[in-house]
């Protein structure tokens, strides 16, 4: 990216220049001199950027800096306008449509973005959403932000759009609300109603009880509990039409408690060295609490791990996809449902090896 700065300074030159302004011109020989024309109009530019402003409010702005400390008069301000739109700006003059503010569009003293540059922040934010956790992503998703609005004040929406769009991701800032009453509910431990857009059911209410916000893809999702269902259910916030918080205590009781109690797992994992088994970094988003291990050397060498589980579906899915031999010792209800799992399985290609047989 390339930038120009923006000072007193270089608007006097480039006033000079222009012969525009007499106070300018016999400014170029002592720069150093205060030249309350050139600061009247940097100081116009610096409001216009932040936002459109009437003639009322930029001589409130006026008034209340305290090197200028007076209002000007309108002829004024029509004067500085000009001028800097002769210094390349582009302004929308007052109208009933703006409110009648004179309103910044563009101008040269920003940082200009081309499409190699945008397409950059994108890839960059594609391998960030890998890794990232949740408010990391949040992050540097306004970071982001911020870098695209300067690239350009014309069309910064647009820009917006494209950089999530060619990233493969939502734009988190617009739920933002969403987010904030979700980290409010966590904190509380509150229940909620919720209004939410299934892609299967469409718009259904249910109560639920937030447990982590989590970022995946490039869509900010929260876990949580909801009384019809045994194990967490994950729910994209970018869906959620509503929350409001619900009293019913002896239901928040039930969905804490149950938040709550863990699993202890032990496994057995046979690898002829530590190195060939680093462990299956799961996470709480993923029904993994906590994970240990510990090397057991001998004539047919092991890991035994152990785990605090709040549900299985993650875990079980890891262990199936390993590509180790594995023995899981506790708890016997996860062990009979792998054991059922793998037989099915088994018993699926010994079928359709006969069938092959049969064909031949």
């Amino acid at each position: 990216m390339s930038s120009k700065s923006v000072d007193t300074d270089q608007i006097v030159v480039l006033l000079a220049e222009m012969g525009a302004d007499s106070e300018a011109a016999s400014l170029t020989a002592s720069r150093r001199s205060f030249n309350g024309t050139a600061y009247r109009i940097f100081k116009l530019l610096q409001w216009l950027i932040d936002a459109p402003l009437t003639v009322e409010a930029l001589n409130q702005k006026f008034i209340n800096d305290p090197s200028i400390g007076k209002a000007v008069s309108s002829d004024s301000v029509w004067l500085y306008i000009n001028t800097l739109k002769a210094l390349g700006c582009v302004i929308r003059r007052p109208s009933p449509r703006n409110g009648f503010a004179y309103e910044m569009l563009s101008h040269p003293f920003n940082l200009t973005m081309d499409e190699a540059q945008l397409e950059t922040l994108a890839q960059a934010k594609i391998i960030a959403q890998r890794h990232f956790a949740h408010p990391e992503m949040l992050a540097l998703d306004s970071l982001l932000r911020k870098l695209v609005s300067q690239g350009s004040l014309n069309g910064f929406p647009e820009l917006v759009e494209r950089l999530f769009v060619q990233s493969r991701s939502l734009d988190s800032q617009e739920c933002r609300q969403r987010i904030e009453q979700l980290e409010r509910a966590m904190l509380e431990e509150s229940l909620l109603e919720v209004t939410y857009v299934s892609p299967l059911k469409g718009e259904e209410v249910f109560q639920f009880l937030p447990e982590s916000l989590f970022y995946r893809q490039g869509v900010v999702y929260v876990r949580g509990e909801r009384p019809e269902y045994p194990d967490p259910s994950s729910l994209r916030v970018d869906r959620m039409l509503g929350l409001a918080p619900l009293s019913n205590d002896p239901l928040r009781a039930e969905l804490v408690a149950r938040q709550h109690k863990k699993t202890e797992v032990s496994l057995k994992v046979m690898v002829s060295s530590p190195q060939a088994f680093q462990g299956f970094c799961l996470d709480p988003n993923q029904g993994v609490y906590q994970e240990s291990r510990l090397w057991v050397d001998g004539s047919r060498p092991y890991y035994e791990v152990r785990l605090l589980v709040r549900d299985f579906f993650y875990l079980k899915q890891t262990l199936l996809s390993l590509g180790l031999p594995f023995v899981v010792m506790a708890p016997a209800f996860f062990k009979e449902d792998l054991l059922t799992t793998l037989r099915g399985m088994l018993d699926f290609y010994e079928a359709k090896e006969g069938e092959d047989h049969g064909g031949r």
